[in-house]
């Protein structure tokens, strides 16, 4: 750090003895303008605000330490850089001239003021002897000579204070300030970048910190998408880091330029005031009077030149620090980079063998089924069920290779369990009806149902879907139609939507109905109808008994055992009776034409019944 700054300092012209002008002849060294100053001032400013932008969108908080290594001397060099504008602005508001600054080393110009200033106080000391031991008429030109010598010396001593001050500024830099026109653009620019203003808030910094630390960005636990993310961010840093490097060797060589004309100024000052003081063809004291003030004159204006050195001098200083802290944050950007793709790497051929895993498992399994599995029904099913675990299966090894924890996967589950249940909702739906449909009083193969006005057997019930084959007719007349009805096992959640058999029951009730037309002794003739219709349901009521009680077994519920039921009516045509009846719904037509001819067989019995017009015996389904 020593030898850096120690190369950077401008004050090598002090002792250096350059080709003095003529005493009366004023220097020529005004080559800076105020565009020069005001360009420099936006350029340093420019570079700033890049420093603050890498600084506020870097997204490494290990790298916190190096930023800030950056920023705080980057500040510093931004003040800095207003320090030296005033200055020269200060300058050119009185000489119309400005300082430019040396290239010396710090040790060659410190040792060059030492000598120069020990030189001149040995030349005054021979003086004081001369004065002491020399005539009357003799000192009084000795005395202007010694005021003259006085003048140069304390020139001297002014070159060797400022060295001092640049040496000290290693630890504590410090700036004057200035004047007008160009002044205004100056505080203009200021009131624009409050921050060359602000104090350094080290505790804020100590938060900040401490609010990223919890923050750190670990890639061996982080996944593609978040992988790919930080790996193009800190493309983009070590690209702004690289642009700023350029930027900091043009600042740093800008600084050079302005540096080369102030030495020449100052080399220019200190050489006329050594032939001024050193002339030999002064004899009077008016002469050396004359002299003296020329010599007060270019201490004026080398204090004016060294107001405007420093604080240039001390940007130069700075601006090494800071390049090489952004060539040290350089490289630890570079050393994230490829740990990251590392890990991408090693994430990417996970992923992909993990899948490739997958579909081989996948291919195997398919092959194992249709090896030994041989009922088509079955065959299908497992195929869905193999399709649905790799598909699952799949899905969470895509999951857990892009994101970056459990976390991220149960949300991204939510989210797509939220969109399937949105768009499969009837299919979830007729799933659920599924296990309605295959409960204890559900369907089976071989019931017969209707479904929103559609009458048919069971063939199938699938998991989504209900099949049926479709059966037409009256009552107990009924035959397929050789088509298959195909219904969505949702339909049973819908108002009088599906109607089926009781379970262990297959009767239905039919109806037999005549209309006597003299019923002069109705209750005998309810009697002898009843009983006709009473002796063909007993040939089959073994089979309805032990239909009612499977029923009663599977229901737990308790009925009355069916049997036939009889109703008169009195109408206008006669008496009107009506016999409700369970039967077989196998043997319903062949039960219902054995009913009717009793019926007949009862009526042509003695006493004979007289069957009103119309009222013949007839059955139809109750």
């Amino acid at each position: 750090m020593r030898r850096h700054l120690a190369i950077l300092i401008c004050f090598a012209a002090a002792g250096v003895h350059a080709q003095s002008p003529a005493p009366n002849q004023a220097p020529n060294d005004t080559v800076v303008t105020s565009k020069n100053v005001i360009d420099h001032l936006n350029q340093t400013i420019a570079w700033y605000r890049r420093i603050t932008e890498v600084d506020q969108s870097s997204t490494a908080p290990e790298n916190l330490l190096l930023q800030n290594n950056v920023h705080a001397p980057a500040k510093q060099v931004l003040k800095l850089a207003f320090d030296y504008a005033r200055a020269q602005a200060n300058l050119l508001s009185k000489t119309g001239e400005t300082a430019l600054a040396a290239t010396q080393t710090l040790s060659q110009a410190t040792v060059n003021a030492q000598a120069r200033a020990d030189r001149i106080q040995s030349q005054l000391d021979d003086l004081d002897n001369q004065i002491a031991h020399a005539k009357d008429r003799d000192r009084p030109v000795l005395a202007a000579k010694r005021r003259a010598m006085a003048a140069n010396l304390a020139l001297a001593k002014d070159a060797q204070t400022a060295i001092k001050n640049i040496v000290s500024f290693a630890n504590a830099p410090q700036g004057p300030n200035g004047s007008r026109t160009l002044l205004d653009q100056i505080n203009n620019l200021e009131s624009l970048n409050s921050v060359v203003d602000t104090p350094d808030d080290n505790s804020k910094a100590s938060k900040n910190a401490s609010e990223t630390a919890t923050q750190v960005f670990h890639p061996e636990n982080a996944g593609i998408i978040s992988l790919i993310s930080k790996a193009t961010t800190l493309a983009n840093d070590r690209s702004e880091l690289d642009a700023l490097r350029k930027e900091t060797d043009g600042l740093l060589a800008e600084i050079g330029e302005l540096r080369v004309h102030l030495r020449t100024a100052l080399r220019n000052a200190i050489s006329q005031s050594d032939s001024l003081a050193n002339a030999a063809d002064a004899s009077t004291p008016d002469d050396w009077n004359t002299r003296r003030k020329q010599i007060d004159t270019l201490g004026a204006r080398f204090k004016q030149l060294s107001s405007v050195l420093t604080p240039l001098s001390q940007q130069s200083i700075v601006l090494r620090p800071v390049r090489a802290g952004l060539e040290e944050w350089r490289n630890a950007l570079d050393r994230q980079y490829h740990y990251t793709l590392r890990f991408l790497f090693i994430r990417l051929g996970t992923l992909l063998a993990a899948v490739l895993f997958l579909l081989l498992a996948s291919a195997l399994w398919q092959r194992a089924i249709f090896r030994y599995v041989h009922d088509p029904r079955r065959r299908r099913q497992f195929m869905v069920v193999k399709r649905i675990v790799v598909g699952v299966a799949m899905a969470l090894v895509l999951a857990l290779g892009f994101l970056s924890s459990l976390s991220s996967v149960v949300t991204l589950l939510g989210f797509i369990t939220a969109g399937l249940a949105l768009a499969l909702q009837n299919v979830i739906l007729s799933v659920v009806a599924y296990f309605f449909l295959v409960g204890r009083y559900g369907l089976r193969a071989g019931d017969r149902v209707t479904v929103s006005g559609v009458t048919g057997q069971v063939i199938e019930v699938g998991l989504v879907r209900l099949f049926l084959m479709e059966l037409t007719g009256i009552g107990a007349d009924l035959h397929p139609t050789g088509r298959v009805a195909s219904f969505a096992n949702s339909i049973i959640f819908q108002p009088s939507a599906l109607m089926k058999q009781a379970p262990g029951m297959d009767y239905v009730w039919h109806s037999a109905s005549a209309t006597i037309a003299d019923p002069a002794d109705h209750g005998k003739i309810r009697e002898r109808l009843a009983g006709a219709v009473e002796r063909v349901y007993n040939e089959y009521r073994p089979a309805i008994e032990r239909q009612h009680a499977t029923f009663e077994r599977s229901t737990n519920m308790q009925t009355g055992v069916p049997r036939p039921v009889t109703r008169a009516n009195f109408t206008d045509s006669g008496l009107e009776i009506l016999i409700r009846y369970p039967v077989d719904a196998e043997h319903a037509l062949s039960i219902d034409d054995r009913a009717v001819a009793s019926l007949w067989e009862e009526a042509g019995k003695e006493p004979k019944l007289q069957f009103a017009a119309g009222g013949a015996p007839k059955s139809a389904p109750a």
